[in-house]
């Protein structure tokens, strides 16, 4: 998957989770920050953690 496939991807809470753990960043900053929700959108978890 290329950078703009991963933005243009939807991902679950649990995936979003795992990414940003991976990222060695807090999953309860994200959601403070992009709200709890079921879904995120790549491009929110990848600007989110900087790319």
């Amino acid at each position: 998957m290329n950078y703009q496939e991963a933005c243009d991807a939807t991902v679950s809470r649990e995936e979003a989770r795992r990414e940003i753990d991976k990222h060695g960043s807090s999953f309860v900053e994200f959601m403070q920050d992009i709200g709890d929700r079921e879904e995120y959108s790549g491009e929110e978890v990848l600007g989110w953690l900087g790319y």
